[in-house]
């Protein structure tokens, strides 16, 4: 993006950086300041992305004041539910709908569409001893798509 993107728009830090490479698979390096740089900031439908990220990923209950955030797909993964590629798909499944509340609460009429959910699907799930890769496409309001792959480690 160009600064002229940011201009009179709300912005966060950006928590998953390499996103910006581009062609193919990329492992995003999970950090707010790097050797490299000293922070960078997002906007768009990949601030989208990383706040839907945020939420998967963040087990319900685990934020003290905020009792009601996240879901219940890492406690699953972590209890050891995660056998097959449907119960990952399954537990995917039953979080959206917390993972979309939590998300759809905190967005207001005037952020732009392309920041605001309206759907996410779980496009594949690969299992592997002790780790689980799911490839999520993200839609915005504004019908941009962002496809995202979380690695996960897994208890079994």
């Amino acid at each position: 993006m160009a600064i002229v993107d940011y201009i009179g728009r709300t912005y966060d830090l950006l928590s998953y950086q390499g996103g910006d490479v581009a062609g193919g698979e990329v492992l995003l390096n999970q950090a707010l300041v790097t050797p490299e740089n000293s922070g960078q900031i997002t906007t768009g439908i990949q601030k989208l992305a990383q706040r839907f990220l945020l939420e998967l990923l963040t087990e319900r209950g685990s934020l003290t004041y905020l009792p009601d955030r996240g879901c219940d797909f890492m406690s699953s993964a972590r209890l050891g539910n995660f056998l097959t590629p449907l119960d990952v798909l399954a537990s995917f499944s039953a979080s959206l709908v917390d993972i979309r509340n939590n998300l759809e609460i905190e967005e207001s009429e005037s952020d732009p569409d392309d920041e605001r959910f309206l759907d996410a699907t779980a496009d594949s799930v690969t299992l592997n001893t002790g780790s689980a890769t799911l490839h999520i496409s993200i839609t915005s309001r504004a019908g941009d798509t962002r496809v995202v792959i979380a690695p996960l480690n897994i208890t079994i």
